[in-house]
């Protein structure tokens, strides 16, 4: 695929995921729990799956409810998956103590798959870089078109090979974050 089809794709998939996102009505859900904080290819524009990371962070994060959203979650009956993990007591995959729901919704054909993190934890290292890219790419506007194409060059069709993710393509292309 050629960069300026990557950057339209990328543009589109932004705008289908604000409708997305205004339609589940999972912001009015998650701001009842904490401040919201959007991260990654969305904020950034660089979608290149549809797939949204969001965090929820507040000082008092707790079991009763993360229990309570998942159930309000549930009930609202917009999402075809929800899956939900305690990470309080075991080290999560991002070092974050906290709750994890993975919400699956179909729109336009496409899953769509939101990661949201539930935690008190105060320094989230995915919003600081998040906030940094943005500035990196201010700088640097034909950056965007550079990783949205290793983007496409490293998709398997699930996840990115050789152990990639979001955040290394960036700084692959970006340098160090």
């Amino acid at each position: 695929m050629q960069i300026e089809e990557l950057l339209t794709q990328a543009d589109h998939l932004k705008q289908e995921a604000k409708a997305v996102i205004k339609e589940t009505g999972i912001v009015d859900i998650l701001s009842k729990i904490g401040k919201i904080d959007f991260v990654g290819s969305y904020v950034l524009n660089l979608l290149y799956r549809p797939d949204i990371d969001l965090f929820v962070s507040t000082d008092n994060c707790s079991r009763d409810k993360a229990v309570a959203t998942t159930k309000e979650i549930l009930d609202n009956d917009l999402f075809q998956t929800v899956g939900y993990a305690n990470w309080t007591k075991e080290k999560a995959p991002n070092s974050l103590p906290g709750y994890y729901w993975e919400l699956v919704v179909y729109k336009n054909e496409k899953r769509w798959k939101f990661d949201v993190w539930y935690t008190s934890e105060q320094k989230i290292m995915s919003i600081e870089k998040t906030q940094k890219i943005l500035a990196k790419l201010r700088d640097n506007p034909d950056a965007r078109g550079k990783i949205l194409q290793l983007k496409n060059e490293l998709f398997d069709g699930v996840k990115y090979k050789d152990n990639m993710n979001g955040f290394k393509i960036y700084e692959k292309v970006l340098g160090e974050i």
